[in-house]
This record gives C-alpha cells, sequence and structure tokens, in this order.
C-alpha cells in the first residue's frame, strides 16, 4: 500500500502539470479566458443555478448539492480503496487530516476540467467536432483539443498523455491493489488456507492482482459502450457504492437493524441500481443539450485530423466541397435534431417505468442509500428488531448529536433512539483496565466476547464449572502480585463471594456491575 500512495502522489502531480499546461495554452488561443467565459455565457453554459426539482435534471442544484454528497460520501467513506489509504494512516487524527489535505487537491481537478471545457467550447464554438464527425464521442474531444492547440510545441502532447495515464493507473493501481486484498483476506484466509504464511500471503496477493487486472483489459470493451468515462464511472459508483454505504448507514445509526434487514436491503437495492443502470444503457433517453453551431466548419481538416482520430479518412479537399459537405453536415444536424425532438414526444410510449430510466446519475448513490434504509428497516421490524439498549455504543453514530449540537438535552435525547452514547467513556476505560490484567494470550478472547444484559446479571450470582478448572490452570501462569491486586479490587466493590475465581472472570464481572 505505501508503494500506491507514493505512485499516486507522482501522478497527481503530473495531472496538474499537464492540466494547467492545456488550460493556460487554450485560453490564450481564444483571446483569454475571460472572452471564453463570455462566449460560454452567451449560450447559457455557465448557469449555475438550476432549482428544477426533476430528478431527471442531470445537473440542478439539488442534483449537485444532495445527490453529490451522497456519491461522494459512497467514494470516500466505503470504497475500499480510500479505506485503505486511511487505514495506512498512524492515526485516526492523521487519517482526518489526509482528508482534509485531499479537498483543495480534488477541488483543483474539478475547477481545472471545468474551465478546460468552457476554454474547448469557445475554441469550437462555430464548429461542434462531434456532429463534423472528427470525433464520435465526447470523451475524444480534449485530445482533440490539445493536438489543434499544442501539436507544434515540442513535448506538451507527451506531458498530456503522461497526464492522461497518471490519472487512469492511479485509481487502477489502488483499485486492484484492493480487491487483491480482500479477495485474500475474505475469501482465501477465511474458507480456504487459514494459517497462510505472510510470505504466501504475499505472493497470492499478486496473483489475484494480477488476475483482476486482466480481467479489467478484458472489460475495456465493454467500458467503451457506456458512452462518456466520467458519467459512467460516476454511475457504477452510485450502482455499487450506493447499496453499500446503505448498509453502512443503516447499521450506523439505526440501533433496530438486524442481518435479515441488511441482507434484505442491500440485495434490493443493488437489483433496483441495476436494473435502473443498465435500463438507461439500453434505451439511452435523450439528453437535453445546449445549442451547437456548424457554421464556420469549412477550415482544412487534413492536419490534426489524420493525428488524432483515424475514424474519418480525411484527404485534401477542394473548398468548394468543403462547404457543400459543411451544408450537407449542417442540414444532416437540422434532421437529426429534428428527430430527436419527435422521439422526445413520444416519450409517454415507453410507459411509466421509463421515468425512472430517465433519473439522473448523480441520484443514483442517494436513491440507493434510500432504498437500502427503507427496505432494512421494515424487514427488520417484521423478522425482530434489535433492542437498542442492547447495542454497543462505539459502533453506531450519534448522527443528531453530529450535526446538530447546539440543541437542547431534551431534544437530543429521544433522537439517540435509546443508545446509551454516555457509556462509551467507561466501556472503553473498562477495557484498557482489563486488558491490562489479561494474560497475552487471553485478551482476544476477551474482546471478541459479547455479553448481553441477562448475560451480565446472571454472572454476577454464579459461577461455570468450567471457570473455575480454567481459574486453577491460569492462576499458576499469573504472578502472586496480580493475583493478590484483583482479589483486592473485587473484595472492594463487593460483587463476588468468597469463592475462589480467576483474575480474568472476576474482572470481567466487575465490568458488569459498573455498567449495572
Amino acid at each position: 500500500m505505501k508503494a500506491v500512495l507514493w505512485t499516486d502522489s507522482f501522478q497527481i502531480g503530473m495531472m496538474f502539470a499537464g492540466l494547467i499546461a492545456v488550460l493556460i495554452k487554450g485560453a490564450q488561443s481564444v483571446g483569454g479566458m475571460s472572452q471564453a467565459w463570455s462566449y460560454a455565457e452567451e449560450t447559457g453554459r455557465t448557469v449555475l443555478t438550476d432549482w428544477s426539482p426533476d430528478p431527471a435534471t442531470r445537473h440542478s442544484v439539488w442534483a449537485l448539492v444532495i445527490g453529490g454528497m451522497f456519491t461522494w460520501i459512497a467514494i470516500y467513506g466505503v470504497n475500499q480503496s480510500q479505506v485503505q489509504r486511511a487505514c495506512s494512516c498512524g492515526s485516526l487524527r492523521e487519517a482526518q487530516i489526509a482528508m482534509w489535505l485531499n479537498l483543495p487537491g480534488l477541488w483543483g481537478i474539478l475547477y481545472l476540467g471545468c474551465l478546460i471545457g468552457i476554454t474547448m467550447y469557445a475554441f469550437y464554438r462555430h464548429c461542434d467536432p462531434i456532429q463534423f464527425k472528427l470525433v464520435s464521442a465526447s470523451d475524444q474531444l480534449l485530445p482533440l483539443f490539445v493536438m489543434d492547440v499544442m501539436g507544434n510545441v515540442y513535448g506538451i502532447p507527451g506531458l498530456f498523455v503522461a497526464c492522461l495515464f497518471s490519472g487512469a493507473l492511479s485509481t487502477i493501481s489502488s483499485g486492484l491493489n484492493s480487491i487483491a486484498a480482500c479477495v485474500l483476506q475474505d475469501v482465501v484466509r477465511a474458507y480456504f488456507y487459514k494459517d497462510m504464511s505472510e510470505e504466501r500471503a504475499t505472493n497470492a496477493s499478486k496473483i489475484i492482482a494480477a488476475v483482476f487486472g486482466l480481467i479489467c483489459i478484458g472489460l475495456t470493451y465493454v467500458a467503451s459502450l457506456l458512452g462518456g468515462v466520467l458519467q459512467a464511472a460516476l454511475s457504477l459508483f452510485g450502482m455499487i457504492g450506493g447499496p453499500l454505504l446503505g448498509v453502512f448507514t443503516l447499521g450506523m445509526i439505526f440501533p433496530w437493524a438486524n442481518a435479515y434487514g441488511a441482507y434484505a436491503g442491500l440485495i434490493c437495492s443493488l437489483i433496483l441500481m441495476f436494473w435502473i443502470g443498465i435500463g438507461t444503457q439500453i434505451l439511452k433517453p435523450a439528453i437535453p443539450k445546449s445549442p451547437l453551431d456548424l457554421s464556420q466548419c469549412n477550415w482544412n481538416l487534413t492536419t490534426t485530423a489524420a493525428s488524432v482520430t483515424s475514424l474519418v479518412n480525411i484527404s485534401s479537399t477542394t473548398v468548394s466541397s468543403m462547404i457543400y459537405s459543411t451544408m450537407e453536415l449542417t442540414h444532416n444536424a437540422t434532421l437529426a435534431i429534428s428527430t430527436a425532438a419527435i422521439s422526445s414526444s413520444a416519450e409517454v410510449e415507453h410507459g411509466p417505468l421509463y421515468k425512472l430510466y430517465t433519473l439522473s446519475y448523480i441520484w443514483y448513490s442517494a436513491t440507493a442509500v434510500l432504498t437500502t434504509v427503507v427496505i432494512g428497516l421494515i424487514v427488520s421490524f417484521v423478522t425482530g428488531r434489535t433492542k437498542a439498549n442492547e447495542m454497543d455504543p462505539r459502533l453506531m453514530a450519534p448522527l443528531f448529536d453530529i450535526i446538530f449540537p447546539f440543541l437542547p438535552e431534551k431534544i437530543l435525547k429521544p433522537l439517540r433512539f435509546g443508545v446509551r452514547y454516555n457509556m462509551i467513556k467507561h466501556l472503553e476505560s473498562d477495557e484498557r483496565h482489563t486488558a491490562n490484567e489479561l494474560h497475552p494470550t487471553e485478551i482476544d478472547k476477551y474482546f471478541d466476547t459479547e455479553i448481553t444484559e441477562k448475560e451480565q446479571t446472571s454472572r454476577t450470582h454464579k459461577m461455570n464449572s468450567d471457570s473455575v478448572i480454567w481459574h486453577s490452570e491460569t492462576h499458576m501462569k499469573h504472578d502472586d502480585h496480580n493475583v493478590d491486586s484483583c482479589s483486592s479490587d473485587i473484595g472492594n466493590n463487593e460483587i463476588f463471594s468468597n469463592n475462589t475465581r480467576s483474575s480474568t472472570q472476576a474482572l470481567v464481572e466487575l465490568k458488569t456491575y459498573r455498567r449495572i
């Protein structure tokens, strides 16, 4: 993981260098960034306040704020790649600092991408390369722009290629490492080789990563059919990460959830999101776009087009034939727009479920979380909910205390749903004290033990015969000082009778007494 982190750090530098170079050179080619912004503003491309509540609106304020919040929480909160990065930090505080330091970098990448998009529109504002058949997809616009603007500058196209590969490899390297770690720990070691040595585990992890790498290469054809890479990536994050975030939300915030509810919510949410996502790719509902222009597509295409794409074979063309082809393409574009308008007016023929496929991809994570939580709670109550007062408060998140710490206690108390968060410090203190007194071989056994309220009460009044036998064996391993100290603490708290008990059992019951 350390190698992955250092590689990512180097690659993010390459990404920033490439994007900044493209932005500076592109802005110079259109008369400056302010001029590019004014061109985009004339056609409504800088409108940032679309308050439409329709979830089919792709980038409304509600979609970006609420839907985007769930999307990024899924990416940074429950995504295995990010969790591994956080766990590689030395402490919780260091992980939090790393996350905050990541925020300016993320904003920088997003802002650079938006500004480059505005610059690209200003450069191609009178000749859309997609409709003019220079490229076939929006993902090919940026390479075309780089070659048009900086193709004659030595080193810059190579820097841009390095930028692209850095972004791709950064995601792939951490993703493959995370998949290999999960498969190794949760499948191989859990079910097949429980006593695997570290050397064999390292080799197995490398083999697993290589296998999944080959699978990723094989799936590149499928990825090419998903449209824009960014939209496809965020859609997949919503379809898979959304249900996973829903399970964590269900478990951390709602104490009544049980295992049946978690499984049911996760499965139903995955089915729904894959249904919507795959249906969207098959039906491809019309996406409203800002107006585009082809009025000045009569420039010579024999230089950059051949070097950027091989989709269209463009040879030496006379001015008259180019003008004719421009008029023909303009007519075809107008016909295509008219056809799209006719097909959009016939949307009702698809039936009521067709609206599901028009859902903005930004809302995928939020929809998945809501589905998981609602179904999970319903199934949990039907199958027998978990009692809130039996929950370990360290496994729960006091959501309302975190978001609304200024509210009075009489309002916050019922919003804790009966979970006793005030016991966290006592539990941690007791466990630290017990861990110090326990024999090292028994610490894991102690922390893995789950004790309910009824079991705790019964254990304060009776002694299991097996624990008496265990006591006689472990007393020989403990020094007399620890035994006398434990016996003194037990006597002062008046929990046990004068029967002989092991120090471990005594400390467990002492913890029980303090809770009661």
